[in-house]
């Protein structure tokens, strides 16, 4: 049974497609079937894949309408393929295909910076996922909020995940802020595993894992 990990954030700019491609690549590298799928309108994922150097494949997945049969046919789509994971890149803004990612997810993984406004765009999109919990009362999807493009220098940077540990959510490791990821996604890769900045995506996927427990 393929497990549905969304990247959800109503602020853009908080790293969502960095720990898409960098958490696909080391759940990969431990051995696991991924997949991500762009539901972005900017098409991030899709540009950083597009030398072919990701060890996994990126696929465009955008909804239009939340039109029940469109709604219905995307996550037909999502769940298709048989893989062990697929994470779905969500759009930055409110719309369609971000409450339908948070609707088949199992875990909703919600980036955020270090900044007042990152902070409450986290607030916001936990709101959201729990308001939507509570309508479904299946007490899915499980939320893990990331601490995200993080500089440990700043003041906030150090006093980050105290900030995020007040919305009551579990809080992932701290994912800094690095040339190499940068540098990485421009040439189409990800992080190097030995890198500082890989042994921090390796630690976000312990935590992913964790989070999943039983429902692997």
């Amino acid at each position: 049974m393929t497990t549905i990990i969304g990247l959800v954030s109503q602020k853009g700019g908080v790293g969502k497609t960095t720990a898409a491609i960098n958490l696909a690549a080391e759940l990969t590298r431990r051995g696991s079937t991924v997949a991500v799928m762009d539901a972005d309108p900017a098409a991030n994922a899709l540009a950083v894949s597009g030398d072919g150097r990701l060890p996994f494949p990126v696929k465009p997945h955008l909804l239009d309408t939340d039109d029940d049969k469109a709604v219905g046919a995307w996550v037909r789509g999502v769940r298709a393929g048989g893989l062990d994971f697929v994470i779905v890149d969500a759009p930055g803004a409110m719309g369609a295909a971000f409450g339908a990612t948070i609707a088949v997810a199992d875990l909703v993984l919600v980036p955020a910076g270090a900044t007042v406004l990152d902070v409450r765009g986290a607030s916001e999109t936990v709101g959201i996922i729990r308001r939507h919990r509570k309508a479904a009362g299946n007490g899915r999807p499980d939320v893990l909020v990331v601490p995200s493009r993080v500089d440990r220098r700043t003041g906030a940077g150090r006093e980050v995940v105290t900030m995020l540990a007040a919305l009551t959510e579990p809080v992932a490791p701290v994912i800094s802020y690095r040339a190499v990821v940068a540098d990485s996604l421009a040439a189409g890769e990800p992080v190097p595993s030995e890198s500082e900045s890989g042994r921090e995506f390796s630690a976000l996927a312990d935590a992913v894992l964790t989070r999943l427990g039983d429902k692997l």
